[in-house]
């Protein structure tokens, strides 16, 4: 059986496998690396994963969802085909998928797999990635930084320079900067920041907005369709913008025509606030490692929105440095995840090598001010620790013939407990005993998996402990074996089909994005296809199929995909 490594993003997932010393990228049922983070239902009910959901995205809206990772670890909900999903059966559904593909791809089973997570991902976040792996089938017992997964790429391909890097993973929806420091074949990191809201998807909605106000298009006349086409066009506008001088955006919107020129220096202006926003975490990372830029090494960029020219120029601007863009930004992710996972299996060639971690959050317990009485955060683990630790503060009674406690436990840096994420508590009886008089002691025991175990010892010699489950939204047995029984209930399409399925989603989505003769055609086109496949004359699907798919190609050559 096998392990491998899965980037599993906000806009594609991938996998990757350590083989003949080296890791290398798996393709999927398409031939493809990447693999849309995108699911979609059809008019049968079946799962349409990747590619195809992508495409229908823009055909099938409210059938169809993509971008959800943002959503894990809450309470969201979508339905898609009259039924009901959350973040984490969509992104077991991918999961699913990509097991699958590495099994056809490597020609044996798979069941555990490393999954790389955004460095500030908090614990519920993370905790919802392992349910989603668990539905699909694998075992995770370790997730690793995305930030972290890069380097490895990184070094591994650079023989393991010593150094201090700072690495900054900037993906379709979140942002993560990390500094990480490597000696003699030891990878240790020294500080995480990051914005689990901040991605690629953003420069997409500033050119969204900016199409609508030049062209001065109300939004709130426009259908869910035209959104989706609108979105769909901001985004091939944005990716023309890295390897030309201009892009132009068309669409038509009922009867009317209207367009957009648009290129990186206007790209820049509309996109300041999201720029600006890069600016924290880059500037949180060397406050805590107490650095500054010309120390570092290297600046690493990856993630499919460091592709953006604007986006390193601006690093080199705010930094005086020219980044590195040694890797791939699409795959680097998923090589140092395959490189974990080799670390992991004990592999020879990677023994040797160890990376260190740490805590993303401040982990502490509301206590009660001494003049004030207002509760405030004592922080007992801070931010940056590394990995297993283990501390222990004491603490005092707020009032006199106090026999009660109630600990909890938060996560966050704000000063005031409410701000922050609370991730249980524990209520226990006490001796009576003096206002100021010692109390208990708490510890606070965080291992390399996330697990934070909270020990509680009163006066008495009596030791409490607990094991913290954050957030009610984490499912209990009873859900995760419904939604076990539900995964099991679901059709997925075969895998013979998706490639019929994905030329007949292009040609969906380049009819809605479409006008005049060539829509006319390509309804056409669709319709022959259809037609010959029901018929099942392989002559005739052949030549529909070259037809359609030499038509698609010369459509989607176009900037704007439009005649």
């Amino acid at each position: 059986m096998a392990i491998i490594g899965i980037d599993l993003g906000t806009t594609n997932s991938l996998a990757a496998c350590w083989k003949d010393g080296k890791p290398v990228v798996l393709r999927n049922s398409l031939g493809r690396f990447l693999t849309p983070s995108a699911i979609s239902v059809d008019e049968d009910g079946q799962i349409l994963c990747g590619d195809i959901a992508k495409e229908r995205l823009v055909s099938h809206p409210d059938s169809s969802k993509g971008e959800f990772k943002r959503d894990m670890g809450t309470d969201a909900s979508y339905t898609l085909g009259g039924k009901a999903f959350d973040p984490v059966l969509l992104s077991s559904l991918i999961l699913k998928k990509i097991k699958e593909d590495a099994e056809n791809e490597l020609g044996e089973e798979v069941d555990e797999a490393v999954i790389s997570v955004p460095a500030y991902f908090d614990d519920s976040r993370r905790f919802a990635t392992k349910q989603a792996a668990e539905l699909s089938g694998l075992k995770v017992e370790r997730l690793i930084n995305e930030p972290s997964a890069a380097a490895l790429a990184f070094l591994q391909k650079n023989g393991f320079v010593d150094g201090t890097y700072m690495v900054i993973d900037f993906g379709g929806g979140t942002l993560d900067v990390s500094i990480i420091e490597s000696f003699d074949e030891v990878m240790e990191i020294l500080a995480v920041s990051g914005n689990n809201a901040l991605g690629g998807k953003d420069f997409n909605e500033a050119i969204y907005k900016y199409f609508l106000m030049k062209n001065e298009i109300l939004e709130d006349i426009l259908t869910a369709e035209d959104k989706a086409v609108l979105y769909k066009l901001a985004e091939g506008c944005k990716i023309a913008l890295t390897t030309m001088p201009i892009s132009v955006m068309s669409a038509t919107i009922g009867d009317k025509e209207y367009s957009l020129t648009l290129d990186n220096n206007t790209l820049i202006s509309i996109s300041r606030p999201i720029l600006e926003e890069m600016i924290k975490p880059i500037k949180q990372v060397l406050r805590d490692s107490r650095l500054n830029v010309d120390m570092l090494q290297e600046i690493i960029l990856v993630g499919g929105s460091c592709k953006m020219p604007i986006i390193s120029a601006y690093i080199k601007k705010i930094t005086g440095r020219t980044p590195c863009t040694d890797v791939n930004p699409d795959t680097a992710i998923a090589r140092g995840a395959a490189i974990f996972a080799g670390m992991k299996s004990r592999l020879s060639e990677l023994r040797d090598i160890v990376m260190t971690d740490i805590c993303p959050f401040s982990l502490g317990t509301a206590i009660s001010d001494r003049y004030t009485k207002e509760l405030r955060m004592d922080f007992i683990i801070p931010r940056n620790s590394m990995l297993p630790t283990s501390r222990t503060r004491p603490y005092y009674a707020s009032r006199a013939g106090q026999d009660k406690l109630t600990v909890d436990i938060y996560q966050g840096e704000s000063m005031l407990p409410q701000n922050n994420t609370k991730l249980g508590e524990l209520n226990l009886q006490c001796p009576p005993t003096a206002e100021g008089a010692h109390i208990c002691d708490t510890t606070l025991t965080y291992d390399i998996n996330g697990l934070l175990l909270v020990e509680v010892k009163t006066v008495d010699g009596v030791v409490h402990q607990k094991e913290m489950v954050s957030r009610s939204n984490r499912m209990t047995g009873a859900q995760i074996e419904a939604l076990r029984d539900r995964m099991k209930s679901l059709e997925f399409i075969a895998r013979d089909k998706e490639k019929t399925r994905l030329l007949m989603a292009r040609a969906e989505r380049a009819i809605e994005e479409s006008l005049g003769p060539t829509r006319e055609i390509l309804m056409k086109l669709l319709m022959d296809y259809k037609a010959a496949h029901q018929i099942g004359n392989a002559r005739d699907m052949r030549l529909t199929e070259e037809a359609l798919s030499k038509f698609l190609d010369q459509l989607d050559s176009f900037d704007t995909g439009i005649e």
